[in-house]
C-alpha cells in the first residue's frame, strides 16, 4: 500500500508521463514508466 506521500508522487509521475508521451520522448516515458512501476510495486 502506498502512502500519501508516495500517492502523489506517482500522481505527479504519471502527469510528466502523460506530458512525455505527448511530446514524443521515448526514452524520458520509460524511465517515468520504470519509476512508476517500482514505487507501485515496492520494489
Amino acid at each position: 500500500m502506498l502512502s500519501n506521500l508516495d500517492r502523489k508522487q506517482v500522481d505527479r509521475l504519471y502527469a510528466l508521463l502523460e506530458r512525455a508521451e505527448r511530446e514524443g520522448d521515448v526514452d524520458t516515458a520509460a524511465a517515468l514508466r520504470w519509476a512508476i512501476f517500482t514505487l507501485e510495486n515496492n520494489v
